[in-house]
């Protein structure tokens, strides 16, 4: 597990008192054929802010062309070392 342990210390190497938020994320299911891996994501303080700092909504992820027009992602397809398409 990567980042699961990390703990905030201050200027003297003591624990602070105020850790960031964080919550623990687990990347794939473990039926995929690859390894389960967990990890703490620290965006749970985050707060999306405008040029003036007042707060705003992020946006969603919109996929672009390179003529910047919206596009489809494509679904994800996974590969094997000679590139041959490899189902679940």
């Amino acid at each position: 597990m990567a980042n699961t342990s990390y703990v905030r210390h201050d200027t003297t190497n003591t624990a602070d008192s105020s850790q960031p938020g964080s919550t623990t994320v687990t990347h794939f299911n473990g039926n995929e054929g690859w390894t389960q891996r967990q990890w703490k994501d620290f965006n749970a303080d985050y707060q999306a802010r405008k040029s003036d700092n007042t707060t705003r909504t992020p946006g969603t992820y919109q996929a672009r062309k390179s003529n910047n027009t919206t596009r489809t992602p494509a679904a994800y397809q996974r590969h094997d070392k000679n590139n041959n398409p490899v189902s679940a």
